[in-house]
């Protein structure tokens, strides 16, 4: 073999085994829906989930680029490979079906929002009040099925009336208005919405949820998805 042809022909057999974790940069998608808890700028992740988020990442060997875009579109994104790694996101049964999660990254509160006055706070008296009230949430985000699943209701079952809204103080004030009877919301947006939205509402505690984020079908192909996968569990962090 010539000196070209000692060059060449393993540089043919890099492309050829070298996919798109080889040359390319990966795509990571950050929700907008999340308020401060987690935002990129000035290539640095930023709010209180930056350290465990910023943990995993950092164990990467490849480059990447960061979008941030409303949730509903991430997740359509996610689905249709558009991007690599979409975050953060509550790990739930329907998102996987079209990609891969992560381990549990943050566990996270989430607060029932409940325009009833009734001092029993009791999961059977908060579902009749969603049956004949009904409920409202924040699209693309999830609060539907923790919603449901708090007050055991079947996903699948007929409720009287649903809202979905655009944001997250758009749900409270439907509470607050007496438009629908429940909403939730996680507590890190909670915080972030001025208290006179909550006149006349009652806060309900609900068990801490699991956070982590999604690997599109793609890319949970690569070694990059190892890495992630092993990160997610050493990162981890519970608040």
């Amino acid at each position: 073999m010539d000196l070209k042809g000692f060059i060449t022909a393993p540089l043919i057999l890099l492309v050829l085994f070298c996919s798109h974790p080889c040359f390319a940069k990966i795509t990571i998608g950050v929700s907008s829906e999340n308020g401060e808890s987690l935002k990129y700028s000035r290539k640095h992740f930023h709010g209180e989930l930056k350290s465990a988020y910023s943990c995993v990442i950092n164990h990467l060997d490849t480059d990447y680029d960061v979008i941030t875009v409303p949730q509903a579109r991430l997740i359509k994104m996610l689905q249709n490979n558009e991007v690599d790694i979409a975050m953060p996101l509550l790990l739930l049964p329907q998102r996987d079906l079209f990609a891969t999660r992560s381990a549990t990254i943050y566990q996270v509160g989430y607060e029932l929002i409940s325009h009833s006055t009734n001092p029993d706070l009791s999961i059977e008296n908060l579902r009749r009040q969603a049956n004949l009230n009904g409920i409202v949430y924040k699209r693309g985000t999830g609060a539907r099925t923790l919603m449901l699943k708090y007050l055991g209701i079947d996903k699948n079952e007929s409720i009287s009336h649903e809202h979905q809204v655009s944001t997250w103080q758009q749900a409270v004030d439907f509470v607050a208005k007496n438009r629908a009877g429940i909403t939730a919301l996680p507590a890190v947006i909670a915080k972030d919405i001025e208290p006179h939205h909550f006149n006349g509402i009652t806060r309900i505690k609900m068990p801490d949820h699991q956070l982590g984020l999604y690997m599109s079908s793609h890319f949970a192909k690569s070694a990059g998805a190892t890495a992630i996968n092993d990160a997610s569990k050493t990162c981890k962090e519970v608040r």
